[in-house]
């Protein structure tokens, strides 16, 4: 069996395969002032709940867009399975054709992602990350990384506007009409539809730079099942998406040659 890890700036993304089969999937928060031990215990109990022995993880893989958790909880993994795991990063081949400016800046969540949806999609398409930013990765015909934009995320947009305007603090909902008759609902109304319609054009604009009448969407993130259900686009939702790119990567890097 193979783990595998996401660690985002709030939220860490766990699973676990076996073979090419998912067994299961979990999320956890990302606390900076946990020790590997507290790390390794929680990571013991999430696989126990679903029934994944422990004695059969045989790999591990790891992205990560906070390099102050990489030694703790890749140190966490090792001691619970005895595997040290992969950190995609300088050194660890991707298999995505990337031509920007520095690559070594691509998020390692983007780039698995990236690699994620090239195994499930023909190209060109557009991988869409709805998270605590929202971001739109164009992979063109031949299969390239030309570039990517990044935007503020729903949710944290939302969290601004609370506290600049001094409006009410509120959580994201599905919003209940268009135009909102309250503080709330005019909020999460613009928040989800201003989303949405962020969205759809950003993905013209794409398809019209990449000479593309159709380009297809492939969306990932926490966000997904509240802003696309507003967006008039057809999308290809893969809530795993990451984790399965940092499988082919560890496939990858592993295979023997």
């Amino acid at each position: 069996m193979l783990f595998v890890a996401d660690i985002g700036n709030t939220t860490i993304t766990v699973g676990v395969f076996d073979g090419d089969v998912m067994v299961c999937s979990s999320r956890l928060s990302a606390v900076k002032s946990r020790s590997v031990d507290e790390y390794a215990v929680t990571l013991k109990a999430i696989l126990e709940m679903y029934g994944v022995a422990v004695s059969k993880i045989r790999g591990a893989a790891v992205s990560s867009v906070v390099k102050p958790l990489n030694p703790v909880f890749g140190g966490a993994v090792e001691r619970l399975t005895g595997v040290r795991p992969i950190f995609m990063g300088p050194g660890v081949r991707t298999g995505l054709d990337i031509k920007i400016d520095r690559p070594s800046e691509l998020g390692a969540d983007i780039a698995a992602c990236c690699v994620g949806a090239l195994s499930l999609q023909k190209p060109p398409f557009v991988v869409l990350g709805l998270g605590d930013a929202t971001t739109l990765a164009p992979i063109d015909r031949s299969g390239r990384f030309n570039g990517m934009m990044i935007c503020p995320g729903v949710r944290t947009g939302l969290e601004t506007l609370s506290r600049a305007a001094e409006l009410t603090a509120i959580s994201l909902e599905p919003p209940r009409t268009l135009v909102g008759k309250n503080t709330v609902d005019s909020m999460n109304s613009g928040a989800v539809y201003g989303g949405a319609a962020m969205i759809e054009g950003l993905v013209a604009r794409l398809r019209q730079q990449l000479g593309e009448k159709d380009l297809p969407v492939i969306a990932t993130g926490s966000l997904c099942d509240v802003i696309l259900p507003y967006c008039s686009l057809q999308v290809r939702q893969e809530p795993d998406l990451v984790l399965l790119g940092l499988k082919k990567v560890y496939e990858l890097n592993t295979v023997k040659r």
